[in-house]
């Protein structure tokens, strides 16, 4: 661990004494630093393999490893955003793949983009990462988009899958191509094949970074910072870097290695809004009392933690005993335990629900509450959709504002307070007025269609994209020369990070969710470690530990192919 290399910035002890919530803060701030200090030495243990197995031409394991060291520093804070280091290193692997391409730069940069390449991870049915791809290429009817998936094996949701095909590309599984050479490969040459490449890849995802080493082969890159609260790697190989508001755009040009000129605005884009019932009929129909006043939220249950030993039930557990027609629906926060005592208080009208389509509650709703402290835009900006006042909480320090709400379409309608004190008494006067329900909501819903759906979307997406194809190509040798040792900062936002996105499970399960990309004569020396910590998930994930990631997935695909012609006779 070489801690003596990390240079401290900021303010050590966490928030400053007047912001709220310092006192408490301040008690962590020696456990929030040991712990990034203990992150660092986990990611930096990853990077010196990586480092190393570069330096002896081992460029999957090198590849593995560099990923591994971006994922902890994406999931366990060290008080970083981007690494230097790790884009160096798959920078040097890109270069020494070989490429089917022409050596030469690539003549010119298009002077119109006609066909976008939109590359990702995997694409799950849910999740706000899928939607915003899904509806960039429904709001771009002009152009032709196709899609390449880095980590997954099976056709993308029916929905993704038909919204490319009325765009009139291709959806490509990199997956099935094979390692990481072979998928960096694909990339390539897809990447020739059209003008312009959208990154929405996840933060630890090393393929592009790889695959487009030398930008000037290249289309330009757009990279969409869907993840600006965390770690990632790409900003090296990136035109442009699109933020969704201005608390990211700080980060990437302060701690991102982005320079100014390729920052850009980029807001979350959110489907217009078909209301198919008015609020009382979509009242009867969840079986509520038309005349009932009802309170929403809609997010990921891992957005609700509980922070401090006070839960988001218990926020509002007070407000909600004096105001007894009153109640509180959480969508997707799924079984909360801890939550049990206070809904029990106000005769069970705080409710978390399973995830479900959240439509049916959006129409029913008076107000909508933001997730916390894990606030969940595009859960708002559909709320704002729906004419709903929209109330959030930010109750840190201003340093901190990358943890709460500014995104265009919100700013400036969007009530929020700096307490809790505040944001009940907001809460109240809400829920005792219904005129101004209406007159906020109104307005709300006004910024969101001019920012946030298509067309008003569309400028940002045009000014992205402009920007892109004027600037000449990323100037590699001057991003990554000089220091490469990552500054760690043990002030705001960076020691409040973990406590509220965070996932820190312990190295043997790290190594296990990774053995897949490990050539064999690697990936068994890992096995053997994660077996030792009996950390496989019983005998069959410790056989599936023992192929390639491709393998498991050719082997899937074999036994389905088996099954569907074998059958035993009636």
């Amino acid at each position: 661990m070489r801690i003596e290399n990390v240079a401290l910035t900021a303010d050590e002890h966490g928030a400053s004494p007047s912001s709220p919530g310092a006192d408490r803060h301040a008690q962590n701030a020696d456990r929030q630093i040991a712990r990034m200090k203990s992150n660092y030495a986990i990611f930096d243990s990853y990077v010196a393999k990586a480092q190393k197995s570069l330096e002896r031409g081992n460029l999957e394991t090198a590849g593995g490893y560099a990923l591994m060291g971006a994922w902890v520093a994406a999931h366990m804070h060290c008080g970083f955003f981007a690494s230097p280091r790790i884009e160096r290193i798959l920078n040097k692997i890109g270069r020494q793949i070989p490429s089917s391409l022409p050596t030469t730069d690539r003549a010119g940069r298009p002077d119109q983009v006609k066909r976008v390449l939109h590359v990702s991870g995997e694409i799950t049915a849910v999740g706000g990462l899928a939607t915003m791809l899904r509806r960039w290429i429904e709001s771009d009817p002009g152009r032709e988009h196709s899609v390449a998936l880095t980590q997954q094996y099976d056709q993308p949701s029916a929905l993704i899958t038909a919204a490319v095909s009325r765009a009139g590309g291709s959806i490509h599984l990199l997956s099935r191509a094979g390692g990481l050479a072979a998928k960096v490969t694909k990339l390539r040459q897809l990447a020739s094949e059209h003008d312009l490449i959208v990154l929405h890849i996840p933060n630890s995802d090393v393929v592009a970074p790889i695959a487009f080493a030398e930008p000037k082969r290249f289309p330009p890159v757009l990279f969409l910072n869907h993840s600006d609260h965390m770690f990632w790697i790409g900003s090296t190989i990136s035109q442009v870097v699109g933020s969704m508001r201005k608390a990211a755009l700080d980060i990437c040009e302060k701690r991102r290695y982005v320079e100014k000129k390729r920052s850009v605005l980029l807001p979350i884009l959110v489907s217009p809004t078909a209301r198919t019932k008015d609020r009382e009929a979509a009242k009867a129909a969840l079986g509520l009392d038309p005349s009932a006043l009802l309170l929403i939220s809609v997010a990921r249950a891992q957005k609700y933690r509980t922070i401090g030993g006070v839960s988001y039930a218990d926020t509002h557990s007070e407000l909600l005993k004096r105001f007894p027609n009153a109640l509180l629906m959480v969508v997707g926060g799924g079984e909360r335990p801890d939550w049990a005592d206070a809904s029990a208080a106000v005769g069970g009208r705080i409710q978390s629900l399973t995830p479900r389509d959240p439509k049916p509650y959006f129409e029913a709703a008076d107000i909508y509450l933001d997730s916390f402290p894990f606030c969940s835009a595009t859960s708002m900006m559909e709320a704002a959709g729906y004419g709903l006042p929209c109330v959030s909480r930010f109750v840190l320090p201003p340093e901190a504002r990358i943890c709460g709400m500014d995104h265009p379409g919100l700013a400036g309608p969007l009530v929020e307070s700096t307490n809790d004190q505040d944001y009940i008494a907001s809460l109240e006067r809400l829920m005792s007025d219904p005129k101004l329900r209406a007159r906020i909501g109104e307005a709300t819903e006004k910024s969101v269609l001019d920012a946030n759906v298509s067309p008003g979307w569309n400028k940002y997406l045009e000014a992205a994209v402009a920007r892109a194809l004027e600037l000449p190509p990323v100037d590699l040798e001057a991003i990554l020369s000089g220091d490469f040792t990552e500054k760690l900062n043990f002030g705001e936002p960076d020691t409040r990070l973990e406590d509220i996105y965070g996932f820190a499970p312990p190295q043997a399960a790290i190594l296990r969710h990774h053995l897949g990309l490990f050539p064999l004569s690697e990936r068994l020396k890992l096995w053997i470690d994660v077996a030792r910590a009996r950390a496989f998930l019983g005998w069959k994930d410790a056989v599936k530990g023992l192929f390639r990631e491709s393998l498991v997935f050719k082997l899937k695909d074999t036994r389905a192919v088996a099954l569907s012609v074998w059958r035993p006779s009636q």
